[in-house]
């Protein structure tokens, strides 16, 4: 999500992913009725991580019926299946582009003229073979489990793009996060970095980064890289925040220096 605190103060995590009111069950519950939940959890012995995976996957079998079931949801699949050079948002959270297909599984309320479809993303895109241009993803493929990105959804993008075509991706740098692991300890301290740890040890900063806030895995651009190219994606390159030559992701990218600072933006092509 584009944000306005550009003087290098923190986002919350939840700002950037959680939607306030979703259609999920327990969204649309009270704070009394959640607050029952989570007692009834731990009262089974669930720590928090447990019971909110639990939640999620509840979640997921509901949205899949609802899109086996939905008329409206076929509908707009038929429709998406006719067009090609789509533009598709992956993991949009709170971020909707216009012009773009945001996908999600918990969007926010849609906005006029603004596409949105609701899905699970792990069980791959509902959409034609090379009918998409261009495809844009920021802070979202670290909240799937290593194995479903590599496995799944790389390699559905890549069926799903158009050969020559464009992906712009961030995620959190893993290299960045073990660099200022090392800079701290020797006495090479980066301001920003120190800044937002808000008072962590640079070892905590570490692991939030791979398992903290629903992340599954800390990349590196080696990695990443490698993992595109198995997936079928060519001309590979690391970018810096705001630097593209794809007019479609010109001003995409977050806008605030912290997340600039610990984002891996990485770009493609299909071949």
């Amino acid at each position: 999500m584009k944000s306005s605190e550009s003087l290098g103060g923190p986002v919350p995590e939840a700002a950037l992913h959680q939607v306030r009111k979703t259609w999920s069950p327990y969204s649309q519950a009270s704070e009394a009725s959640r607050a029952r939940l989570r007692r009834f959890w731990a009262g089974c012995g669930f720590n928090h991580d447990v019971a909110s995976k639990l939640r999620y996957e509840i979640d997921m079998v509901l949205l899949r019926a609802r899109c086996a079931l939905g008329s409206s949801y076929k509908r707009q699949i038929k429709l998406l299946q006719s067009r090609t050079d789509l533009l598709l948002h992956l993991g949009c959270g709170n971020a909707l582009l216009p012009g773009w297909i945001n996908l999600d599984c918990y969007p926010p309320t849609a906005l006029p003229g603004v596409g949105i479809l609701t899905l699970d993303l792990r069980r791959g895109l509902p959409l034609k073979t090379a009918t998409v241009a261009a495809l844009f993803s920021e802070h979202f493929l670290e909240h799937l489990p290593l194995e479903t990105v590599r496995t799944v959804i790389l390699p559905e993008v890549r069926r799903v793009l158009k050969t020559g075509g464009v992906i712009r991706i961030g995620i959190p740098d893993g290299e960045y996060f073990v660099d200022q692991y090392v800079k701290h300890r020797t006495g090479l301290r980066d301001p920003l970095y120190e800044a937002n740890r808000q008072g962590k040890t640079p070892m905590t900063m570490l692991n939030e980064i791979a398992h903290g806030f629903g992340h599954y895995f800390a990349y590196d651009f080696e990695t990443f890289a490698q993992m595109l190219r198995d997936s079928g994606f060519c001309n590979v390159r690391r970018c810096r925040p705001f630097d593209t030559s794809v007019e479609c992701f010109k001003g995409k990218d977050r806008v605030d220096a912290w997340r600039n600072a610990m984002t891996l933006y990485v770009e493609a092509e299909a071949r």
